[in-house]
């Protein structure tokens, strides 16, 4: 005979079972998505949105100069030996390579360089010295410059790597030029005639020459062929002259040493001292000129030209000089 359960008993069991399944469908596991929620591998309770005031953007580059961009970098013209100076100069304040920034300037030469000024063909001179004549021409404008000492730099003279003389004094120099002495051996060389070169009349290393050393000497003149106009025309020459070692001609010490070398050339000391940036710098070589950053006086303030002449005549700028290979005036 089976065994029957109470009427009781089994309406508690079906009770049971009912209340199983009602907290089975309440309950959400700890692993599924909440509602409205999508699931990630990374705890739901982290978030990828910015903290209050923060910001997930990489800041733009402060530029060196506020005010000055590659857009309206000013239009720097100048001196021949000053070409690299700009190029550093460009590269540093429009953040390119310097490889880039030789593309990207050029100068026309001191004396032409000063007259563009006066006639608004550019904003700013990284120069030598004007030759009188074109002083005299920018006076007869009547246009205002200002002229700021930069850097520093020597009027060399260099010699055929054959000749045996190392040193000449500043009387010497006057000598040859003058045509007092014609022959190397009359100043203790080899036996020889001296060809001394020049260089063009408004040629800013002329400049220098006829004020650095000439003075108010007349020196004579050259012939055609020992006038060079170009500045790396004349140290090829000198170089070349004849097969040998009887030219001599001159030029700016960091034309020379930086931006034109020439093996078969040596530099000569000037009343027993040679021709260094440290001697440059302390003056003790004997021919020495600042080189200019010049502007129009009526730049207006917070131009872009006249903030980059701020920059460039403040301690950065003097840096940048350096890192160039010029010699700062400071």
């Amino acid at each position: 005979m089976k065994k029957r359960f109470p009427l009781t008993h089994l309406l508690a069991l079906a009770l049971c079972i009912c209340l199983l399944f009602a907290l089975g469908a309440c309950q959400t596991p700890l692993d599924s998505p909440q509602s409205g929620q999508t699931s990630s591998p990374a705890t739901s309770s982290q978030t990828t949105s910015p903290p209050p005031g923060g910001s997930s953007m990489v800041e733009p580059p402060q530029p060196v100069i506020s005010g000055v961009t590659a857009e309206n970098f000013p239009r720097i013209d100048g001196s021949t030996a000053n070409l690299p100076l700009i190029a550093q100069v460009y590269a540093t304040v429009c953040d390119v390579s310097l490889e880039e920034a030789q593309t990207m300037v050029n100068t026309n030469g001191t004396s032409s360089a000063w007259r563009n000024l006066v006639y608004d063909e550019c904003d700013m001179l990284l120069v030598y010295e004007a030759a009188e004549s074109v002083q005299k021409d920018i006076e007869a404008s009547g246009v205002e410059l200002e002229i700021t000492p930069i850097g520093r730099d020597a009027l060399v003279f260099l010699v055929n790597a054959q000749n045996t003389l190392d040193n000449l004094t500043q009387q010497q120099l006057i000598d040859i030029y003058t045509g007092k002495v014609t022959d190397w051996s009359e100043l203790g060389g080899q036996a020889g005639e001296i060809a001394p070169f020049q260089r063009n009349a408004e040629s800013g290393s002329q400049t220098l020459f006829l004020k650095l050393l000439m003075k108010d000497i007349p020196p004579m003149q050259a012939p055609t062929e020992l006038v060079e106009g170009m500045m790396g025309a004349l140290i090829d020459a000198v170089a070349s002259y004849d097969g040998s070692g009887g030219a001599i001609g001159y030029s700016v010490y960091y034309y020379v040493n930086e931006m034109y070398q020439n093996p078969d050339l040596k530099l000569l000391s000037v009343d027993g001292v040679a021709p260094s940036a440290q001697n440059i710098q302390n003056q003790t070589y004997p021919l020495v000129n600042d080189f200019y950053l010049v502007i129009r006086a009526d730049e207006p303030e917070g131009s872009p030209t006249r903030l980059l002449r701020d920059w460039l005549l403040s301690q950065s700028g003097s840096e940048v000089l350096a890192k160039a290979g010029y010699v700062p005036v400071n």
